[in-house]
Formats: C-alpha cells, sequence, structure tokens
C-alpha cells in the first residue's frame, strides 16, 4: 500500500541526475515548487536548457558521480541508461526520498498524475496498475474544477481569513467554515458572480451574530 502525501520542497535540495525531457519534467515542477535544484548530466535536451537558462538551476556538466547525492533531501534518477539509474539508485542513502525513473521497484516514492491549478492540488494515483487512466482521471478532473472554480476557490479562502479574524467563538467559528462548504449556500455562491458572493458571505455572517 502506498501513503499518499504532499511534499513542501521549497528550501530543500533536490538532485536531478539526467538531462533528457523526462528530467526536464521533473525539473520544471520542482522549480515551480521552489526547491533548490541541481541536474547533473553531461549534456541536456532543449527543454532542460531552456529551464536552465530562465531559472536558478545549478547545472553540474558531468557524469553522475556518488558525491552529488550526499547532502540531497530528494533523488530523480532519470538518466537514459539503466545501469546508470541502478548505480544511482545504490548510491543513495535510505534517509533519501528516491525516484528511479525506470524502475518503480527501486523507488521509496513515485510522482503520480497531478492537476495544479492556483491553491487546488489533486494527485491521483492506480498504484502502478494504470498509469494511463491516471492521466485519464486527472483530463476529466480538469475540465470539472476549471478556471471559474479556481476563482472560487480564492474566494473561499478569502472567507475563511475572514471568519478566523471576525468570529471570536471557535464553535461558531467553525460551524461557519462546515457551512460556508456542505450547504445549500455553497451551490449558491458557486454560481454567483463576486458582488452576490460577498453578500451572500455576509448575509452569512450577520446570521450568525
Amino acid at each position: 500500500m502506498l501513503y499518499p502525501a504532499m511534499l513542501k520542497l521549497a528550501g530543500k535540495q533536490v538532485v536531478v541526475i539526467g538531462g533528457g525531457k523526462v528530467a526536464a519534467r521533473k525539473v520544471a515542477s520542482l522549480v515551480e515548487a521552489k526547491a533548490i535544484v541541481r541536474v547533473v548530466s553531461p549534456e541536456v535536451s532543449l527543454e532542460m536548457a531552456e529551464l536552465i537558462a530562465h531559472h536558478p538551476i545549478d547545472w553540474q556538466q558531468k557524469s553522475f558521480q556518488k558525491q552529488d547525492v550526499e547532502t540531497a533531501f530528494v533523488v530523480f534518477a532519470a538518466t537514459n541508461d539503466r545501469k546508470v539509474n541502478e548505480y544511482i539508485g545504490q548510491c543513495a542513502s535510505d534517509r533519501q526520498l528516491v525516484n528511479i525513473a525506470d524502475d518503480p521497484n527501486a523507488s521509496n516514492f513515485f510522482v503520480p498524475a497531478s492537476l495544479k491549478k492556483g491553491k487546488l492540488a489533486i494527485a491521483v494515483s492506480t498504484s502502478g496498475g494504470s498509469p494511463g487512466l491516471s492521466k485519464k482521471i486527472i483530463q476529466e478532473l480538469a475540465h470539472q474544477y476549471d478556471d471559474q472554480f479556481i476563482h472560487f476557490l480564492d474566494f473561499l479562502a478569502e472567507c475563511r481569513e475572514q471568519i478566523k479574524s471576525r468570529v471570536s467563538d471557535p464553535i461558531k467559528r467553525k460551524q461557519l467554515l462546515t457551512e460556508l462548504i456542505q450547504s445549500d449556500l455553497y451551490e449558491q455562491m458557486r454560481g454567483a458572480d463576486d458582488q452576490e458572493r460577498i453578500t451572500l458571505f455576509n448575509n452569512l455572517i450577520d446570521s450568525r451574530g
């Protein structure tokens, strides 16, 4: 069984060994997560070169050596050589998070198919049963949670902050936060424009004293 989790990688050192398209996709996500990224590869693809040119990525233009992963929090082995990837996994410590691109059994974590829009982050895994289905589910969710929903999510986040600052009673505060997403009010607010949402929210606060 897998244990689902979201990692906070901001300020953490992540080493990606490999310079191809697979490695570039991983680096793009890591940059977005504000990780401290080091790439180890003698050569890089155009996609990787573009990332290196526009982001503070430490490119070690050389072949992999054991010491390259000694201080890493997360290690990605993403070369096009299975034996090199296997060796990288052997060099990593049991205390490190290690993902071997072509050998899930040698990895101690996986990167699931994911949807990231604004504050919304959804990860889907079939535990390796059907990676294609994971991607299909993500595509369906992307249609369900469109840009309008992301705007609504930002509004709900602001409502939460308003409730925390305006309502001192912890019991009332919890009731309001629950009602905000588990009542007919949720559907009303989701279908309303910004001004109507503000009015509905203020009415909710006023009705609870």
